[in-house]
């Protein structure tokens, strides 16, 4: 295994360089910081509003919806909470931070619903999970750094792949394996070869789940969707997340994901409505599985 550097210069620099990938949103994140509850008030219009509108225009009611497509999608997201604890328990193994899987899954589930408050929560509690078994901050923040970024990386490559017949397609999917393998590189020099290749693996479940609940969400709607078309829109939770102008991405990936409908001739308001149940279907998720961890808690007392 190679170890991590050894001076928090060293990790200073690494995510610096890293860091330097979205220069643009800096000062979105700065400004949407200093405001936090407002934007999380405002993200929530943006959010129930658009719902509203892409259901509206889409002529869906509780009549028309098909509720066991959405059920079909909630039973996926609990694959997908799994598969996030244990992606949070590999990169607590490559920087010889043990989290057991367990409590790795509960954490990550908390930190799920955590994007709902209006302070950067989840972030907190993984990182917090790391450095309570062992990691000191520098190696937290450098390793849920670069798994974040690889889940960028790879949500890119979903996105290229559906959209090969178009002239965007083969730029993006180039781009996005060029980043996956300078990602890859930097998790191994960190934790090793082994655990680059559990977080490559994970991280393609995770963002496999996620297409498959779209197009699950996609089916509830009425739209006779495949999963190139769910795969597509796989990178807008991805990237609301990320540039984090609002807790969560919420609302902005459902604008993202619109978008992506215009620009492949799609429908905005069927994607819109298919990412907002495909989030709601990962918060239900997320709260179940914080209640089992609970109430077994409360039975071993």
């Amino acid at each position: 295994m190679i170890r991590a550097p050894s001076s928090s210069f060293e990790a200073a620099r690494h995510v610096g360089v890293i860091a330097r990938l979205l220069p643009a949103f800096a000062w979105v994140r700065e400004a949407a910081g200093r405001h936090r509850r407002f934007m999380l008030a405002l993200a929530s219009v943006v959010f129930v509003g658009g719902l509203a509108w892409a259901l509206r225009s889409t002529g869906i009611d509780a009549a028309t919806f098909e509720w066991s497509w959405l059920l079909g999608a909630i039973v996926l997201g609990f694959g997908g909470v799994i598969l996030n604890g244990l992606e949070l328990s590999a990169c607590g193994g490559a920087v010889r931070s043990r989290v057991p899987p367990g409590e790795a899954i509960h954490l990550s589930s908390v930190g799920i619903l955590s994007n709902l408050l209006p302070i950067p929560a989840s972030a907190l509690v993984r990182g917090g999970a790391l450095v309570a078994r062992g990691a000191s901050i520098a190696q937290s923040g450098r390793i849920l750094l670069y798994a974040g970024l690889l889940r960028l990386s790879i949500a890119g490559l979903f996105t290229g792949a559906a959209l090969l017949t178009g002239p965007l397609g083969w730029p993006i999917v180039i781009a996005s394996l060029l980043a996956s393998v300078a990602l890859f590189a930097l998790i191994a020099h960190v934790g090793g070869a082994g655990h680059a290749a559990i977080l490559l693996a994970l991280r393609v479940g995770m963002l496999g789940i996620v297409a498959a609940q779209l197009m699950l969400c996609f089916w509830a709607l009425g739209a006779n969707a495949t999963i190139v078309d769910a795969a597509l829109h796989a990178i807008a939770p991805v990237v609301g997340s990320a540039v984090g102008i609002v807790p969560g991405g919420l609302g902005v990936s459902e604008a993202i994901g619109a978008a992506l409908a215009i620009a492949a001739s799609g429908s905005p308001a069927l994607a819109f409505a298919a990412l907002a149940l495909t989030r709601m279907a990962g918060y239900a998720c997320a709260f179940l599985t914080v209640m089992v961890f609970q109430l077994r808690g409360l039975m071993r007392r």
